[in-house]
């Protein structure tokens, strides 16, 4: 039944979704679950070296029913800045149970969130990270998926709430458009189809992410892409078969969502959601950042900074000429992928595809690279600007 939901969703059309009922709000995310955070000092066995340390910084959850805590997070080096705080890198300790050295060193890392809840207060009627966190903890109740981030653990102190994730070593998909310049059509196939997967994923959990972007997918070992970010998603509203609203777990087809205030990267940002003068489809604007995300892949340059009919580059691509205007650019694509572009870059989000046709695609379902991507993107050269980066 879960599967048969999810293909009448993954392939309606924004006229079938018309059809099933005026807009509505979207849903609430439930409260997150949050840890107590404790910090501590402690000794820290190696396996490798057989050496002790006295460690700084331990954090890990304490158990109100006296169970030891599962891990604990060595917190580390700072990879960057983030709104509310900071991102560190932690190495996780297993457990031990020995009172003399009590926490062991795993090969294991993961990426600490540490976000001052007096910012958060500050910046709440901005953005709220508590969201953010509960929208993790809900895509994740039926287990993690390899292309969207998810949280190990949620703890909290006095002063911060912090957020562990599994830490990606490669840094952003951006950043590999960037030095490469732009991507060949079996290099950008190989990381769209896992763009597609980490969607897939949402729509099965009825999330509509609200903010895809290059810079919002983490690429880990060189091979796997991971959607992150999703403090700008939305829980789709459903019906539930009897008239009443629910989650998609409801089994009837997802409801349009009133007029929200626009949010996103301007190069990404539908034209539906940039007016912000009707209801939309939360899939559907995703799916239109999603056809940026190839275009960027495959042309190294977004097709424009708004999806706005004053901008020229705008009013070809809504006119079918797509393939043209990268011609004339000198930046050509193949039939198919022009093709496909054009038709995730439709103005009207009725005649856009959707995540079912998209990944039905002749392009998309095309042969992946024989060569190992990390191979194949340090020997691509840099032929674009740069300067775009929003």
């Amino acid at each position: 039944m879960e599967d048969l939901n999810f293909l009448e969703n993954a392939s309606a059309s924004y006229s079938d979704l018309e059809e099933n009922g005026p807009p509505i709000m979207p849903l609430p995310f439930d409260r997150p679950h949050v840890g107590r955070a404790i910090r501590v000092d402690a000794p820290v066995f190696n396996p490798r070296t057989h050496e002790c340390l006295k460690v700084t910084n331990i954090i890990y959850e304490h158990h109100m029913d006296g169970r030891p805590p599962e891990r604990a997070y060595w917190v580390g080096r700072k990879l960057k800045k983030c709104i509310f705080g900071v991102v560190k890198e932690c190495t996780i300790l297993k457990f031990r149970n020995d009172p003399e050295m009590p926490w062991e060193v795993t090969e294991h890392k993961a990426a600490g969130k540490i976000m001052s809840w007096q910012k958060i207060k500050d910046l709440q009627h901005i953005e709220d990270p508590r969201k953010e966190v509960a929208a993790m903890q809900f895509i994740s109740r039926a287990g993690t998926h390899p292309h969207v981030m998810g949280a190990l653990d949620v703890l909290q102190d006095e002063e911060y709430l912090l957020l562990f994730m599994p830490f990606c070593t490669s840094g952003d998909l951006f950043g590999f458009v960037q030095q490469a310049g732009r991507f060949p059509e079996d290099m950008a196939r190989y990381w769209f189809t896992q763009i597609l997967d980490g969607l897939e994923h949402l729509q099965r959990m009825g999330v509509c992410h609200r903010d895809m972007s290059l810079e919002n997918i983490l690429v880990d070992e060189y091979t796997r892409s991971i959607v992150i970010d999703l403090g700008m998603c939305l829980r789709v509203p459903y019906d539930d078969g009897g008239g009443e609203i629910g989650d998609v777990s409801s089994g009837g087809l997802r409801r349009l969502i009133k007029p929200l205030i626009p949010c996103g990267k301007p190069n990404y940002i539908s034209p539906e959601i940039l007016a912000s003068e009707g209801p939309f489809d939360g899939f559907a604007i995703d799916l239109w950042s999603t056809g940026i995300i190839l275009f960027i892949m495959l042309v190294g340059l977004p097709p424009w900074e708004f999806a706005r009919a004053e901008d020229p580059r705008y009013k070809m691509v809504i006119k079918g000429q797509l393939a043209r205007m990268l011609k004339s650019w000198g930046r050509p694509v193949s039939a198919l992928a022009a093709d496909l572009l054009q038709k995730m870059l439709m103005e009207d989000p009725r005649q856009r595809l959707s995540l079912t046709e998209m990944k039905d695609h002749p392009w998309v379902i095309g042969e992946a690279p024989d060569t190992d991507p990390q191979m194949l993107y340090q020997g691509m050269g840099n032929d674009t600007d740069q300067g775009w980066r929003t």
